[in-house]
């Protein structure tokens, strides 16, 4: 990683200054999105890492979710052992055959304090071995593929920034 980072030091005139957003560049080419769950259909895409319990996702997500036309987004879960729900589900989002739907059940708090009982699915731990590489700690944690800008946690502006409004 240390090397990367200098070689990129080096090459800042080439890249006209915008050194970040071509290191993000950089990180994005080496995260697997076969393996993300998509939704939407729009061109406006978004890589975001979110956790099943966290409040800041799920306020971000009744944002995102109307725009689903304009919008395509990767989703990794990444749920935490100090939110013990947040891996059941996970599971169940990651595992089943309408995402969608669950991923929207999930997020709208309709799961709260009753889990699904659902066997682990092993896309869950490949979604936090990837968050784990790109060194994301806390969530909502955001890539917009346009401009190559990251956001950490919430915020309000993220659907400008994303060109749908």
């Amino acid at each position: 990683m240390l090397m990367l980072v200098l070689v990129f030091l080096l090459l800042i005139p080439a890249f006209g200054g915008d050194l970040y957003s071509e290191f993000v560049r950089e990180q994005v080419k080496e995260i697997p999105l076969s393996k993300a769950i998509v939704v939407g259909k729009g061109n406006n895409k978004l890589i975001t890492f979110i956790n099943p319990d966290c409040p800041h996702c799920r306020k971000e997500w009744e944002e995102l979710k109307p725009h689903l036309n304009k919008l395509r987004i990767y989703i990794f879960l990444f749920p935490f052992k100090t939110a013990p729900e947040s891996y059941p589900k996970a599971f169940y989002i990651a595992c089943s055959k309408n995402k969608l739907k669950a991923l929207d059940e999930v997020l709208s708090g309709k799961l709260d304090g009753n889990p699904p009982k659902v066997e682990e699915c092993p896309l869950v731990y490949e979604h936090i071995n990837i968050a784990q590489k790109l060194g994301v700690r806390s969530t909502p944690y955001n890539i917009v593929l346009k401009n190559y800008k990251i956001i950490e946690g919430y915020n309000p502006e993220l659907l400008k920034l994303l060109g749908v409004r």
